[in-house]
């Protein structure tokens, strides 16, 4: 489904979210976060509903899962000792059963035809970030990295947007943003950027359309034609 695609103005760079829009990191996100509850003690948490706490950052996260197991907000120690198990059992395991989408690839060689600079804009932590991207052999595509752990705010924040426009060298409202969900749309919004998010990725129950995304599409191979519309 297409919004708007005529709305995009003339786009130099495009910064892109990591969860939900190039990789389904959700698998290792929820076998982490279950490793950590057994280890604590307590049940595991199902996939879907481990699902809709991703998107504010690993902390956010993490807090939801202790939230949704104690029937309370996790004290500040239980959080830190449950962060604590959550990295361990995440690192260990960051690539597991992760998978990048279809499409990503190719839409990210269309991309790079076109000579745009791309970075990876993701409340993700840097060290989770790179080790994915390496992995999957992606690195490559990108100039930069702005992570959850860049600076001292995440999205929705648009403090992210323009750090990275800074670093390219080019006005938000030339500098694309996609991804998935709320987070990336109001972070874009917020910086005066437009913005495409993905079908298949991680909404935290929001409805796509209420984000007011200039497009809204299901695969990476459908975002060049919007450029050259």
């Amino acid at each position: 489904m297409n919004l708007s695609p005529s709305s995009l103005p003339a786009i130099r760079a495009i910064a892109i979210d990591l969860d939900g829009t190039l990789l389904d990191t959700i698998p290792d996100l929820c076998s982490a976060v279950n490793r950590t509850l057994t280890e604590l003690g307590f049940t595991e948490l199902p996939l879907q509903l481990v699902k809709s706490f991703v998107g504010k950052g690993l902390g956010e996260h993490m807090r939801k899962s202790l939230l949704a197991v104690l029937e309370r907000e996790p004290t500040d120690d239980e959080k830190a000792h449950a962060m604590s198990l959550y990295k361990k059992h995440y690192a260990a395991h960051v690539a597991d059963q992760t998978t990048i989408y279809p499409g990503v690839v190719d839409g990210l060689d269309a991309f790079k035809s076109r000579g745009l600079k791309m970075s990876v804009v993701t409340n993700k932590w840097t060290i989770y970030s790179e080790s994915l991207l390496a992995h999957f052999k992606l690195a490559p595509y990108f100039d930069h990295l702005v992570c959850g752990d860049t600076l001292t705010t995440g999205k929705p924040d648009p403090g992210m947007m323009f750090y990275s426009a800074g670093r390219f060298g080019v006005h938000p409202r030339e500098m694309l943003m996609i991804g998935d969900s709320g987070n990336d749309s109001r972070a874009a919004q917020a910086a005066g950027a437009p913005v495409v998010l993905m079908t298949y990725g991680y909404s935290e129950g929001e409805n796509l359309v209420d984000l007011h995304a200039n497009a809204i599409v299901g695969t990476f191979t459908d975002i060049p034609a919007l450029l050259d519309s």
